[in-house]
């Protein structure tokens, strides 16, 4: 092999040292600063959520206040046997407000998930449209809160307006307070 020149040898010398330069900067230094900013990154998101955290945990007493007021409206369950008179009650007053005439109360299977049990009721009434839908509103407004779970109406008489209809309704209760 010849030997360099000086000049060769300070431009071999630059050339390495650029060359090397290069290597550390993509396979060191550039991931470990790309790796930062993901930490920071990172950083950021777990602390926005520790505030949110925070902020919620601050506003727990409201929270359980509001779940207990739920539980109130909607009502806790011991069994479905308690129950029950309870929504027949409920429903034979809602038929006399609205004129309504129940002619079979039928209750059906107990739907449970979760947290809530789903008692239903099925129905056969008597009665006019306006009744009907005043009925139905009556179930379905404060403080009853049913659910209309199937309505099926035919025309009962040709020389009256009446209908008779099947009616399901289902009534929500908490399982566990």
């Amino acid at each position: 092999m010849k030997k360099l020149k000086p000049r060769e040898k300070v431009i071999l010398f630059v050339t390495l040292g650029l060359m090397g330069v290069f290597i550390v900067y993509n396979f060191a230094l550039k991931p470990m600063h790309e790796g930062s900013a993901d930490i920071n990154d990172q950083l950021r998101v777990k602390s926005a959520r520790l505030i949110k955290t925070r902020q919620m945990l601050e506003q727990k007493a409201l929270v359980e206040s509001r779940y207990q007021d739920l539980a109130i409206l909607i009502g806790g369950v011991d069994s479905d046997d308690a129950q029950m008179p309870t929504i027949i009650s409920k429903i034979d007053a809602a038929a006399r407000e609205s004129n309504i005439h129940i002619a079979n109360i039928q209750p059906q299977k107990t739907s449970t998930q979760k947290e809530a049990s789903f008692l239903a009721v099925e129905l056969e009434i008597d009665g006019q449209w306006l009744d009907i839908v005043q009925f139905l509103n009556l179930l379905q407004k404060k403080p009853n809160f049913y659910f209309l779970d199937e309505l099926n109406l035919e025309k009962y008489s040709d020389t009256t307006s009446s209908l008779r209809g099947r009616i399901v309704i289902s009534r929500m209760y908490l399982v566990n307070l």
